[in-house]
């Protein structure tokens, strides 16, 4: 089965000299000639990605099951829209109104960490998704509700700035990769430039066609691929969260690229690959050895692994501490100090 192109924008030859002489002009007319970056809003992550993720990048966002890969994407998306820019959510896992929540707590948490000393504490997802959930007899509305939360008010005012700019699609069979296409297409049409894309997950689209005829392998191929074409061809960052190898994450052992599921092509295509473990799982026994305690302190933070970069640095190491209950990891990130595991090659 051939893939479509999924733009209008046809092949272009192009000699060397027109694109000295296009990006000549962009410069003089004060445009921006090169790639258009997403800042992620993640200090260290955004320094070693030289100010974000790019237009034309496909990033692979795995990790062990709670590492919180969705809130970390999300989280990135948020950011995205926060400076103004345009984001598209396929989630095939969560709800919108489970999403919304989310955002809710953390907008909450947000306005919390501009207070000094506040008095209470900002609601957590919990409590907005009650108050979301719960009937309202008197019909005050949601802005009323608001006000019985923790900063709960700030919250909505803060998701109401940017929701015209967050599109969320709750994905279904019906969701296949050419409709991804389409949306992000349209998308882009509605606001005039591309948007910041989030597919959750990677291995669950359909697609047309070869769905039940194709081994998984086959299937996340095509995907992978398509979803690069579409990074390239729309000129916009595809961030998709893709699912690990459950036979090869056994204890003591530290994911990897190799680990993805389904194909090698997702390395292969892949510009970004990031990697998000907690880090009590693979800091090394040295650390753990003397102070028993330090475990209840490394299971609070996530080891965010660059595993490839195709355009700076890989193999580095950072680590951000979770605040899950706000939907959330805490925005500011450091390099990981302590060793981490590794892998021993023995040879006889």
């Amino acid at each position: 089965m051939s893939r479509a192109r999924h733009s209008d924008r046809p092949d272009r030859q192009r000699s060397v000299r027109s694109f000295l002489d296009d990006t000549d002009e962009a410069l003089r007319l004060g445009a921006r000639p090169g790639a258009t970056v997403w800042p992620t809003g993640f200090d260290l992550l955004d320094t070693t990605f030289t100010g974000g993720l790019r237009s034309g990048e496909l990033v692979l966002v795995a990790g062990t099951e709670g590492a919180g890969k969705t809130t970390f994407a999300m989280q990135m998306m948020r950011n995205a829209v926060v400076t103004g820019r345009h984001a598209v959510v396929f989630s095939f896992e969560l709800t919108a109104a489970s999403l919304i929540q989310r955002l809710l707590g953390l907008e909450a948490a947000a306005a919390a960490d501009l207070v000094d000393d506040p008095i209470f504490p900002p609601a957590d997802v919990r409590a907005f998704r009650a108050v979301l959930e719960a009937e309202d007899p008197d019909r005050r509305g949601l802005g009323s509700a608001m006000r019985g939360l923790s900063f709960g008010q700030e919250a909505l005012m803060a998701v109401e700035r940017w929701s015209d700019r967050l599109h969320i699609v709750e994905g279904n069979r019906m969701t296949t990769i050419a409709q991804i296409a389409a949306t992000v297409a349209a998308v882009a049409d509605e606001t005039g430039e591309p948007p910041l894309v989030l597919v959750d997950y990677l291995q669950k689209i359909p697609v047309d066609g070869i769905e039940g005829t194709a081994d998984e392998t086959t299937r996340v191929t095509f995907v992978v691929e398509t979803l690069k074409e579409i990074a390239m061809e729309l000129e916009c960052p595809v961030v998709a969260i893709t699912a690990a190898d459950r036979e090869g994450l056994g204890a003591g052992h530290r994911m990897r690229t190799r680990d993805l599921r389904g194909s090698s092509a997702l390395a292969y295509e892949a510009d970004i690959v990031l990697i998000l473990q907690t880090k009590e799982n693979i800091v090394a026994r040295e650390h753990l050895t003397y102070d028993l305690g330090a475990i209840k302190t490394y299971r609070r933070w996530v080891v965010i692994s660059v595993e490839k970069n195709r355009f700076g640095g890989g193999q580095i190491e950072l680590e951000v501490e979770k605040d899950f209950e706000h939907g959330r990891y805490r925005p500011q990130v450091r390099v990981v100090g302590e060793r981490l595991i590794e892998e021993r090659v023995f040879t006889s």
